[in-house]
Formats: structure tokens, sequence, C-alpha cells
């Protein structure tokens, strides 16, 4: 017997977390069920949203937050058309659940029919939990997509309850900023996962073996020294980093926005504006986010 609790769950925001600290609180063994790929990408694939994460650390996250297991069902056309009663036998019976927690506007089955009522009817011990806002916004998934589209990556953070992380391999770059004192790491993120909006940001990277330094992250297409380039991520790291990572993984968090991306009318401004930038990320605290009021609803 366990307690179960269902959903996306991407991002695994502060209302996601709020669904796994109600079912550690049974007592019971955790887990939690996950979809992938996303359901938009198979119901309506023109509306597909970039991902908060990729699936693995959308699994550490979970695994992170209390549940001791993370089952990944595939969300493949076979599965989207199964009726509610199906869903109920053939997904959440075999589990042998104790309690189902879910949030309180659960929905499932084809065309959504299915909801929290439906899980009841059928024997089931459902907990219901209401909807997470941190200073009156509600933590869902879209308001987050929509803050870090917009360069809000310290307002994502209070509703994720973290820095929002992207992660990628380290690749080659055109070395401009080697050759100006500002040597850089290329990050190749997956696509499927959302890059924050155009800018400069203050933040940390992560390295594969646990280090954290201090960075000055760029994402934009450098338009001071190209025209019409490709979108980049890249980071300069601080406090006397010195090392090759091409090949190596690494992981950036996002905390302050600084500024949008401005052409500069030559490489002497653009220095200038960059030794400005380091000079207050060197100072600028990078302490983990402050805990909002989690259950105010």
């Amino acid at each position: 017997m366990r307690a179960i609790t269902i959903g996306v769950f991407d991002g695994v925001h502060r209302g996601h977390q709020a669904l796994l600290a109600t079912a550690r609180a049974s007592g019971l063994p955790v887990t939690a069920l996950t979809f992938d790929p996303h359901p938009a990408a198979l119901l309506s694939p023109a509306r597909t949203p970039k991902l908060l994460g990729t699936l693995a650390e959308r699994t550490a996250l979970l695994k992170a937050a209390g549940a001791e297991r993370v089952e990944v069902i595939p969300f493949d056309p076979a599965f989207a058309a199964l009726t509610p009663a199906a869903f109920i036998e053939q997904v959440l019976r075999p589990v042998q659940p104790e309690w189902i927690v879910v949030g309180d506007d659960f929905r499932f089955g084809c065309e959504r029919r299915g909801d929290v009522e439906t899980l009841r009817a059928a024997g089931l011990r459902v907990e219901a939990v209401p909807g997470v806002f941190v200073d009156g916004v509600p933590a869902r998934s879209t308001v987050i997509r929509q803050m870090l589209s917009g360069g809000q990556v310290a307002e994502a953070a209070r509703l994720l309850g973290r820095p929002y992380t992207l992660s990628g391999e380290v690749v080659h770059g055109r070395k401009l900023g080697r050759t100006i004192g500002y040597p850089t790491a290329n990050l190749a993120s997956d696509p499927r996962v959302l890059i924050p909006a155009p800018g400069v940001y203050a933040g940390q990277a992560t390295l594969a073996d646990g280090r954290v330094f201090r960075a000055a992250i760029s994402i934009g297409t450098n338009p001071t020294v190209t025209e019409n380039g490709p979108l980049t991520v890249e980071a300069f790291l601080l406090e006397g980093f010195d090392e090759d990572l091409y090949g190596q993984v690494l992981t950036l968090s996002f905390v302050h926005f600084l500024r949008g991306t401005v052409k500069f009318d030559g490489l002497d401004a653009l220095l200038q504006q960059m030794a400005a930038d380091v000079a207050w990320i060197e100072s600028c605290p990078l302490a983990p986010v402050e805990r909002g009021n989690e259950y105010e609803s």
C-alpha cells in the first residue's frame, strides 16, 4: 500500500511540492505518477509548451521532494484514449493506492472527463489539495513560463521554491569572449526546455563535480559583433575560474535579471558594460530564494 500523486509535474514547483508534502504526511511510501511527453505534444502539438526541465531533472526533483518512486507513463494515443474507468482499472488499481493525492482541479481520462469525484465514486480514498499561491500569485507551470519568458527569474524562483536552472553540454562557440578577456562557456541545452528571455543575468554555474561558481549569464544573439546571429546561452564563470569545460555538463541557475540585450557602438562600450555587470554580480547576494507563504489560498 502506498500514497500516490499524479500529474505532469513540469518544474516541480511549490504547488507540486504541496501535493508531495500532503502525500508524505500519510506515513506511507509515496509514488509519483508522471507523464512523458507533455500531453499537449499529442493532443495539441501547435500549443506544446517549452518545458521547465528535462524528464531526468523532473524525476530528481520529485524524489528530492519526497517521492520514493517515480513512475513515468508514456503519453501515447492508446493512453490518451483511456476512459476514466479504464484509467482507474489499468493505471491506478495495479499500484494499490491506499491514498491518492491530487490538485483540486485534477482531470483525467479521455477528454478530461474524470475528476476527483470520479475517483471517489470508484471507492478510492482521495485528498484534493487546493492550489498554492505565493504573494497572491498562483504557483502554476504556465505562470512560471510566462515569467521566465519575460526575464522575471526572481519572481519565477518564488513560485518554484528555487532558482530556475538550465543544463547542457558545454560546446565550442566563436571564442570571441576569450579574445576580449571574458571567456565564456557556451551551453547546448535540450531544445524542448525553456530558455529565459534574452538578456544578462546574475547566477551560478554548477559543474559536473558539484563545484559552484558565480556566473554572468548572457542569452542573446550578440548584436554588437554579429548581425542576425543564432541565439546562444553563454556563462562567464567568476571567482578565478580558469578551466576547460568543453564536453562537460554545466547547470546554470538564474538568480537576478540585470539588463536586456543591447547593441553597443563598439567593443569598447561593450567591454565597459561587461565590466560593470561582472562587478555587480561579484558583490550581489546570491542566497537561496526566500520562501513565501506556500499555502496561501
